[in-house]
């Protein structure tokens, strides 16, 4: 049997089509009691890591807010890992306590001017909820005078409450703040998720708000056959036409196959975006053995 998992993450569409056994359970892709390289199992999990970024960088940011690059010069660089999560909750924190700030002073000015349109805009987006993501990566010099020291940096997505000269001055505790205005048509979720979530040098950290939306996914055993799957693999991964007549109101981005020596099925995976004719997509440029994760 086979079953169709789609997996929502805003404007982001994973159609998932892989063999399971009657129960719904996955049929196994390698003989009992192997187990796959350390090399391999790394790969994995960092194809996990930035599969998950990207669903929930799709799920949760949109076009305005921003993705930052904290950094730290000598005199605030902090020891630890739980250090440097220690600044980012302060840096959150402060945010936050600016939003409210901001949200009272624009309140007491409609007060005096309610007819005013662009203080009720500056307002509405104040009141959207606040949510961020972040990595923290770890760097160990290894060569040099610092040799041996550890060195921290953040990439934080966070919604774009604020203005971007706020948010980039909040933050004093490094020599360079860069504040970028996320625009998924130009530098798209995809695109940004890998960017953070790329394979460190060193080690990583995932943090992010309470509030975050999380993906939806919905699964359907039986809807399609294994000659169906079959013959996507084989003559509709790049039919742009049959992708969007199966997932109406939604772009095709990209289609992946592969097939499974050991079990003798086919997985497919397309990746859909949506959005109206005329919009320009976002790129994607993740490679099919770097996203497909149902086979392995």
């Amino acid at each position: 049997m086979q079953c169709e998992k789609k997996t929502i993450s805003g404007n982001l569409l994973e159609a998932d089509f892989y063999p399971v056994w009657e129960n719904g359970n996955k049929m196994p892709t390698r003989p009992r009691g192997t187990k796959p390289s350390s090399e391999a199992q790394k790969k994995y999990n960092n194809n996990i890591a930035i599969k998950n970024a990207v669903r929930m960088i799709n799920a949760n940011f949109a076009n305005g807010d921003f993705l930052m690059v904290l950094t730290y010069n000598q005199n605030f660089a902090p020891q630890d890992f739980d250090g440097a999560a220690r600044d980012l909750s302060n840096y959150t924190r402060r945010v936050r306590t600016r939003i409210a700030s901001e949200i009272k002073r624009i309140e007491k000015q409609l007060k005096a001017d309610p007819n005013n349109k662009e203080l009720k805009k500056q307002l509405k987006r104040l009141k959207r909820p606040f949510k961020w993501y972040c990595t923290i990566e770890e760097v160990t010099y290894k060569t040099g005078n610092k040799c041996g020291q550890k060195n921290y940096h953040m990439h934080l997505f966070m919604t774009g409450s604020i203005d971007r000269d706020t948010a980039e001055e909040i933050w004093h505790k490094g020599m360079r703040v860069n504040a970028l205005r996320f625009q998924p048509e130009n530098f798209g979720p995809e695109a940004a998720a890998r960017y953070i979530s790329k394979d460190p040098q060193g080690r990583k950290r995932f943090r992010h708000s309470k509030n975050l939306t999380k993906p939806t996914t919905k699964k359907k055993v039986g809807s399609v056959t294994p000659r169906t799957v079959e013959l996507m693999a084989k003559q509709r991964i790049d039919d742009r036409e049959y992708w969007e007549r199966r997932y109406k109101g939604y772009r095709f981005l990209r289609c992946f196959a592969r097939f499974n020596k050991y079990n003798g099925h086919w997985y497919v995976t397309a990746v859909m975006y949506k959005a109206d004719k005329d919009s320009i997509l976002p790129d994607w440029k993740i490679k099919g053995d770097d996203w497909m994760t149902e086979s392995t």
